[in-house]
């Protein structure tokens, strides 16, 4: 269904999935991840639980969306881009969950980011009710998102390039 468009293996139809007729070359900048994460800049407010939560996950999003930019970029599959999406999501709700409970909105978000995904992350919210694979999946996406991290093409002051 999805793959070949026109003989070309680089292009799918990335809106059949969200709703719209789209061809994208992936190739190409002109399209980003966020044709298969509509929703990425709702996510902190799916994480909130008290308002402080909100700015804090707002904190997250540019190394989020730098990870799955390059993930998109790469040419993932669309299976494959949104398990990593999926991952992501819960890795920032579990994120969130814990300087909430522990109030550390002072702290540095690279820095939690970069804990949280060390050793092959955090064990996420629910984790006892995720199967084997999909635990591994998760912990192959932290163990990814920390190379990313760790690359020399990752920005250290993406926080303030942020909008209030």
């Amino acid at each position: 269904m999805f793959g070949q468009v026109g003989g070309r293996q680089d292009e799918e139809r990335v809106g059949f999935y969200w709703g719209s007729n789209v061809n994208v070359n992936k190739k190409t900048e002109s399209v980003s991840f966020r044709a298969w994460a509509p929703n990425f800049d709702q996510w902190p407010k799916s994480w909130m639980g008290v308002e402080e939560d909100l700015a804090y996950g707002r904190k997250l999003l540019p190394w989020f969306a730098g990870f799955l930019q390059a993930l998109y970029a790469e040419g993932k599959s669309r299976k494959t881009f949104a398990q990593y999406r999926d991952n992501l999501w819960l890795l920032g709700g579990t994120i969130i969950r814990q300087v909430s409970l522990y109030e550390e909105y002072s702290g540095d978000p690279l820095e939690k980011l970069a804990e949280s995904v060390a050793d092959d992350g955090i064990l996420p919210d629910h984790y006892d009710q995720m199967t084997q694979a999909e635990l591994r999946a998760f912990e192959r996406m932290c163990r990814r998102f920390e190379k990313y991290l760790g690359s020399s093409s990752v920005p250290t002051s993406r926080v303030s390039a942020l909008p209030p």
